[in-house]
């Protein structure tokens, strides 16, 4: 079988594991350069030579400007090929795993963007004093976003059947295609039931609880163009923010009020608590309020 043949058959089967469609494509991508590398041969031929000076070529471990890529992005092409020589084992077409001398080191990770108290207080109150449907779409959605920590692929994808408002949840088609439910608070609840009454009105073709200006399901893309004019009205110029940003602002609250790791993981969907440390970071606010307390 042919490598590029053999690489969208990996693809299905991750497929039928229910990967998500960006985890599929990453791994497109980064499979995509071990044939540019060796080109389109037999997998019977490939070793475990060829794929580590794939990994140490400067395709892989350097920017198109020279400068190291990042370990993150390298760590997740050595995954990629992992996986893929696991697939190639168990499909019979290979005797062993032709990645498993690669070594995924641990890195360490940056502290996520959020925003500030002030900076959440000053969105919310800008988006929620616009006027007309667009607008109060925009605050429903920052609401939800900063309410339930909720992705931006996961906003995207809600339906007006995935709000419970009388049993308090909201159920989300979570990476990995699984659905998971979401608490909604009081104040969520209740911007929710006026917008979702508002929501019955339009005779969309779609039962996206979110809709574009052309009643389509609104896109990720449209989402972030939103995002940015929310930052634009609140006055909020800074790099590094994103839809994402909001999520992040939404565990480190939810963590400053607990203190609770365990929590934090559970209201974010976190199979590993590894993933939720990242929230434990510097609170300088907090961090001078308790020295002033010594």
């Amino acid at each position: 079988m042919r490598l590029t043949a053999a690489i969208e058959g990996f693809a299905v089967s991750l497929q039928a594991n229910r990967r998500s469609p960006a985890t599929i494509a990453a791994y497109r991508r980064d499979l995509g350069g071990l044939v540019r590398h060796a080109g389109d041969v037999d997998v019977s031929v490939l070793s475990r030579s060829v794929v580590q000076a794939f990994v140490a070529s400067p395709a892989v471990q350097l920017l198109a400007d020279g400068s190291p890529r990042a370990d993150l992005t390298v760590n997740r092409l050595k995954a990629a090929l992992r996986s893929f020589g696991g697939w190639l084992v168990d499909a019979g077409l290979q005797s062993a795993n032709l990645a498993g001398g690669l070594d995924i080191r641990r890195t360490t990770r940056r502290s996520p963007s959020y925003l500030s108290d002030a900076e959440r207080k000053r969105m919310s109150r800008e988006v929620a004093s616009r006027k007309g449907a667009a607008a109060e779409r925009d605050r429903v959605m920052l609401e939800v976003l900063l309410g339930t920590g909720v992705r931006l692929a996961e906003l995207v994808g809600l339906d007006t059947t995935d709000v419970d408002l009388e049993g308090k949840r909201l159920t989300i088609h979570a990476k990995g295609g699984h659905a998971e439910t979401r608490f909604l608070n009081t104040d969520l609840r209740t911007l929710l039931r006026k917008y979702l009454r508002r929501r019955a009105e339009v005779p969309a073709d779609t039962n996206a609880l979110f809709l574009s200006n052309r009643d389509t399901r609104i896109s990720a893309r449209q989402v972030q163009a939103r995002f940015e004019e929310w930052l634009r009205w609140a006055g909020i110029d800074r790099p590094g923010l994103s839809p994402h940003s909001l999520r992040h602002t939404f565990a480190s609250r939810l963590y400053r009020k607990t203190h609770d790791l365990v929590l934090v993981a559970t209201a974010m969907g976190h199979r590993a608590l590894e993933s939720t440390r990242i929230y434990v970071h510097q609170d300088t606010e907090a961090l001078e309020e308790a020295l002033e307390t010594l």
